[in-house]
């Protein structure tokens, strides 16, 4: 047990160096000025998602390297370095999927009305919106992307560490103001600042690429989030971040 709250405490306190760095980073070159208090909404969601999720993932791990109840693996040798080559992008791309997934389930109006709305109310988002979830949100966007992965495919527990330490300053990137409209490939700034336009019916649920989005017809590129390009959005959020009324406003536009 003391060996578990040591590795939750390191875990985490590594887990919010790197948001404190990658958001301040961002923050710096491509924020936008909003009208909400983003150190009581954005960060302090932010903060607690990694505090939840941290020792949930050390439990897994600690259950994976003394049960090996997942393909995750540590010798380097065991699959070769073709398999870890590839399991890059794989891995990737399992993560995204399992995300599209749990973000549908999110957007469904029970859970959304419970949980996903506190998320849509950082709208338009910041860097410090990145990983501004609840607990219920951090299990479905956060702790199972992560895990699902390694029951499928084995991949290197190193692998895994980096491409999501990755995937955290990704999210930090995406939900700022930074003028990337994307490619056929990967989804953008722009595509996941429209689905922070809208509420419960929504579109653009991928975090990383595009295929999911495309096979599930949810891929909306026709128009522009109302302050694309505006680094000054004002307008009364008060009520999105207080319950779900703005997000459910905003459905109407869809």
């Amino acid at each position: 047990m003391n060996e578990f709250l040591l590795r939750s405490l390191i875990s985490g306190s590594i887990a919010i160096v790197l948001y404190l760095v990658s958001g301040a980073v961002v923050s710096k070159y491509w924020n936008r000025n909003v009208n909400r208090d983003v150190f009581r909404h954005d960060f302090k969601w932010g903060i607690a998602s990694l505090v939840v999720g941290s020792p949930i993932l050390q439990g897994f791990s600690v259950l994976a390297e003394t049960y090996g109840i997942s393909l995750l693996y540590t010798d380097m040798a065991g699959y070769g370095w073709l398999w870890w080559a590839l399991s890059l992008p794989i891995y990737i791309m399992l993560w995204d999927l399992v995300f599209y997934l749990g973000h549908i389930v999110l957007h469904m109006p029970w859970v959304y009305k419970k949980s996903h709305f506190r998320h849509h109310a950082c709208r338009p988002p910041v860097p410090w919106s990145g990983i501004a979830i609840d607990p219920l949100e951090t299990l479905l966007s956060g702790i199972l992307p992560y895990v699902v992965p390694l029951f499928i495919l084995p991949f290197h527990v190193y692998t895994v560490y980096a491409l999501n330490i990755g995937l955290m300053v990704w999210a930090t990137v995406v939900h700022s103001s930074m003028n990337f409209v994307g490619n056929t490939v990967m989804l953008s700034t722009k595509d996941h600042n429209l689905h922070h336009a809208y509420g419960l019916k929504n579109f653009n649920l991928g975090a990383v690429f595009t295929f999911w989005d495309r096979i599930g017809g949810t891929l909306n590129r026709k128009v522009s989030p109302p302050w694309w390009g505006n680094p000054n959005w004002r307008i009364n959020t008060k009520a999105s971040v207080n319950g779900p009324a703005l997000a459910e406003e905003a459905d109407g536009a869809s």
